[in-house]
């Protein structure tokens, strides 16, 4: 009897230890959400002009807020760099960007990514942040700090540089 329990016990541990191998084997959650890209510069820009429209400053943005029209679109560009230069983005590079609301449901704001742009659709008046995002392909590289974004009703430009 005491032989029984024992081959019981080894047959039971060893089933719990294969489990938990095989659980590893599969990858982590966390290892999809985790940043893999150094990004050295980050800056959203005028897709027409080219111009900065606000840039990484360290964990917060230069300017902000980003206004985006009420009912209307705001295609915004990006420029990155890590340590060897700017990094290609769009259909033609490896790199695409793109963004997610900080607060998950949050519908204030709709996000069309799309290669070297995102499009920020303003669906109802108020404030939010989103986190743009860096990807290389479909995976995960590098996730900026928020961005406060205003959705507002009389839209003068995408840019409130006087800070707050």
């Amino acid at each position: 009897m005491a032989t029984e329990r024992t081959r019981r016990a080894v047959l039971a541990t060893s089933g719990s230890l294969a489990t938990l191998g095989l659980a590893g084997c599969f990858g982590d959650d966390d290892e999809e959400s985790e940043e893999y890209v150094t990004v050295e510069a980050f800056a959203l820009t005028d897709p027409e002009t080219g111009e900065s429209l606000t840039t990484v400053d360290g964990d917060g943005w230069e300017v902000g807020p980003l206004h985006v029209p009420l009912e209307g679109r705001l295609l915004v560009g990006a420029q990155v760099e890590d340590a060897e230069g700017e990094l290609p983005l769009g259909e033609d590079g490896s790199y695409h960007v793109g963004a997610v609301a900080v607060e998950e449901g949050d519908e204030t704001v709709a996000i069309e990514p799309g290669g070297d742009q995102v499009g920020l659709v303003g669906r109802s008046a108020g404030t939010t942040e989103i986190a743009v995002e860096l990807w290389d392909g479909d995976r995960f590289g590098w996730d900026s700090p928020p961005l406060e974004v205003e959705v507002v009703d009389d839209f003068d430009g995408p840019v409130d540089h006087t800070g707050d």
